[in-house]
């Protein structure tokens, strides 16, 4: 599901190729195939997860996440999955994850995110989303949009469906609107 739902998408819209990619809440690395291992690093706070990752992907890096300061130097990432995490997310978390994405990447750097994501005209599929995902924070489009918009980025949905029948997504980027980099005063 993984290659179908999510590295088919990305690899339809990026070239990744030669492009340092940090993947934010990696899980157990599945997302990592669609790297090479030199320009990959997958963080996540859960340390089985983690291990696994390791033990699954061993020429690829992970690292526990302490989830405040992403492990990874200022301006030097060239896109960051955020592939099914932001719905974990309260708003003051995004906000705050913000200010680190914007802190590691590289000037024209972009966001890819894919979301599970409620629509007004599928209510079974809203509510069975809700019912069954252990994410508490699902969201319609401009819930999720807003936050990079207020944070100055740019962004553009790039593919929205349904996978599995029952689960709505959005996978858009995000770049800074004004293309540069700036380290954030206060993170």
């Amino acid at each position: 599901m993984a290659s179908k739902y999510i590295h088919d998408h990305i690899n339809n819209h990026f070239q990744l190729d030669d492009k340092m990619v940090l993947d934010f809440g990696a899980g157990t690395g599945a997302n990592c195939c669609i790297c090479k291992p030199d320009y990959y690093l997958g963080i996540e706070p859960d340390a089985r997860r983690v291990g696994l990752a390791q033990r699954l992907y061993p020429n690829h890096r992970f690292m526990i996440f302490d989830e405040k300061q992403i492990p990874a130097p200022d301006a030097s990432i060239d896109y960051i999955f955020v592939i099914a995490v932001l719905h974990h997310l309260d708003d003051s978390q995004i906000k705050n994850y913000l200010l680190e994405f914007e802190r590691v990447l590289k000037p024209g750097g972009k966001i890819i995110a894919i979301e599970p994501c409620l629509w007004d005209h599928t209510p079974f599929q809203n509510r069975f989303m809700n019912w069954y995902d252990d994410g508490k924070y699902i969201r319609k489009e401009e819930g999720y949009l807003n936050f990079f918009h207020e944070g100055q980025y740019h962004c553009q949905v790039l593919k929205k469906f349904t996978k599995c029948f029952v689960y709505n997504e959005i996978l858009f980027s995000a770049q800074r609107d004004d293309g540069t980099y700036a380290v954030p005063s206060q993170i």
